[in-house]
């Protein structure tokens, strides 16, 4: 115990993550204030600790060996409805804030239902489905900036991208609250549009432990370039004409759909999917994008680009 802060020493982070992978903590800390949250960065600052922001480990790949460093979780969780002002916490799970919303008659998130992370973590890999990304319904980040002030950026200043924003970018500018533009009205709709999206997640997406979609998709200046040196490959009318090339549907081009290393597969029901079917070891899901990536140079002459972080490489 430091303070009010109860460091623990060597915890598996395996259990924190949603592939189900990864080796210990050399540090580990759970914050759920933003004053929490300041007094564990000084503390990895003064003992020189390495540190890492832990949402809800849903986009991640741990190293077998962990991270030899402080690991913060941020569980920051304030919900504020004030003068038409609406701000969530960092640290709340994506579904149940639009869960929340509805319940006060607001909507506008619906396409991000289903997407197993918290606000923070969707706001800074600009998270998105189904034609909507969360970018979409930012007004405004509050962080902690290098030196741990307090700043706020409007959604400009963000610099969102596809799967980017500027806290991506900048791993020392962490986020502690997001306020978010919602239109006020009858949610039957945006609760029906949630409902069909999470039946089509259950249904097209492998129920074993994962971290969802491991690549990028090929879009903007990347599709262009994909047309162009692709030019007698059959790409389905609808990458087409949504400019974008889905990763997925190359890694199963290749036939690589059902590979397996170790305890790791490539999944049979989605191929941007790897999947921990037993005790798979992060060296077996490495080894799987490599190959992933290796092959799709070999045919498509494409870099794809992980969409994970990974923790402790």
């Amino acid at each position: 115990m430091v303070g009010k802060l109860n460091i623990k020493e060597n915890i598996s982070l395996k259990e924190f993550t949603t592939f189900k992978i990864g080796g210990p903590a050399r540090f580990f800390v759970s914050v759920k204030t933003k004053e929490e949250l300041i007094g564990a960065l000084k503390w990895a600052m003064e003992k020189k600790q390495e540190y890492f922001i832990l949402g809800n480990g849903s986009n991640i790949l741990v190293n077998d060996r962990g991270f030899d460093g402080l690991v913060i979780e941020n569980k920051i969780s304030e919900v504020s409805l004030s003068n038409g002002r609406i701000s969530v916490g960092a640290g709340l799970n994506l579904n149940y804030v639009i869960e929340n919303m509805w319940e006060s008659g607001l909507y506008g998130m619906e396409q991000l239902y289903w997407i197993p992370g918290t606000i923070g973590g969707a706001v800074r890999g600009n998270a998105g489905a189904y034609g909507g990304q969360i970018s979409d319904v930012v007004k405004s980040v509050t962080f902690l900036d290098e030196n741990l002030s307090v700043k706020t950026f409007n959604n400009i200043e963000c610099e969102f991208n596809y799967r980017h924003s500027i806290f991506k970018q900048n791993k020392k500018l962490i986020i502690l609250s997001v306020e978010l533009d919602l239109k006020r009205g009858d949610i039957t709709e945006s609760k029906k549009i949630a409902e069909d999206i999470m039946n089509k997640r259950k249904k097209g997406e492998p129920q074993y432990p994962s971290a969802g979609c491991v690549f990028k998709n090929i879009k903007e200046n990347n599709f262009n370039n994909f047309i162009k040196k692709n030019k007698d490959l059959n790409i389905p009318e609808m990458f087409i004409e949504r400019k974008s090339i889905s990763a997925g549907w190359l890694i199963e081009n290749i036939g690589l759909k059902g590979k397996e290393v170790g305890g790791a597969k490539i999944s049979n029901e989605h191929a941007n999917f790897i999947i921990n079917t037993n005790n798979a070891k992060a060296s077996d899901v490495l080894e799987l994008i490599n190959l992933v990536k290796r092959k799709t140079k070999k045919c498509f002459n494409v870099n794809l680009e992980e969409e994970i972080q990974y923790v402790g490489f």
